[in-house]
Parts: structure tokens; C-alpha cells; sequence
């Protein structure tokens, strides 16, 4: 609904508590330039990214449909989204740790997050993202 939006960065937040999804929506839209798009189920982040790519997407590992590690093995297997940055949240982080051997960028963030610092890791892995493009 912004004319721009092929400039605005579109941050895909795939999280099932209302709450905490809008938290993030808000925290991200308030200091970032970027769009933002809320799915509460796993089984909806793939067609999600398939109507339209995002640039970053903050997953929730404990999702309905399908868990936030599901949606990762299912994107990080697909050639046309390799490369896009994970951020995931998770009430246990040393679980989610454990799934990463592959390569790609993606950082794990414990709940009960600070706002401030997903926000920061969020413009971060953007930046990042924006450099390597030219690799």
C-alpha cells in the first residue's frame, strides 16, 4: 500500500502470540524503513515468501502448523530462498542452536527478548545482507 514499496524491505514475522508478534511489528516498523507482515501458523511462512520475498524473516521456533525449524529446513532447501536471514525466537535457545550446521546467516534470540536489541539485530542483518549481495 506504500507506492514504494519495491524499496521497502519487507520483514516477514512468523509468530503466534498476538502480543509478541505486534511488539516486534511495531518496534521493527517504529525504527527501521522496512514493511512487516505477521503469520501466526508454520504451514503459512511458504507461501508467505512465495507471494513475496522478504528481506529478513523473525521466526518463532514454537509455531502451530509447522515449527520455526520445520519453516527453516523447508527454506533453507529451496534454492530460491537461500540467503534470506533468520532471526529466531525461542523459549529455548540451546535447542535452536543446534539446528544451524548450515551455512547462512541467522542469529538466535532467547524470549523474553529486549525490544531494543531485535531491533538492532534486525538492521544489522539487513545491512549485512545489502553488503554481501555484491559477494
Amino acid at each position: 500500500h506504500h507506492g514504494d514499496r519495491h524499496v521497502m524491505n519487507l520483514v516477514l514475522i512468523a509468530e503466534d502470540d498476538p502480543d509478541i508478534a505486534a511488539l516486534i511489528a511495531e518496534g521493527i516498523a517504529d525504527h527501521l524503513y522496512v514493511a512487516t507482515q505477521i503469520v501466526s501458523n508454520g504451514a503459512l511462512v511458504p507461501d508467505a515468501i512465495v507471494a513475496r520475498r522478504p528481506a529478513l524473516i523473525v521466526l518463532d521456533v514454537s509455531l502451530p502448523g509447522l515449527s520455526g525449524l520445520d519453516v527453516f529446513d523447508l527454506v533453507r532447501n529451496d534454492a530460491n530462498y537461500q540467503g534470506i536471514p533468520v532471526l529466531f525466537l525461542t523459549a529455548s535457545p540451546e535447542r535452536a542452536a543446534g539446528a544451524f550446521a548450515s551455512g547462512g546467516e541467522q542469529r538466535v534470540m532467547a524470549k523474553r527478548f529486549d525490544l531494543d536489541h531485535l531491533v538492532t539485530a534486525v538492521d544489522e542483518m539487513l545491512d549485512g545482507r545489502a553488503v554481501e549481495t555484491a559477494a
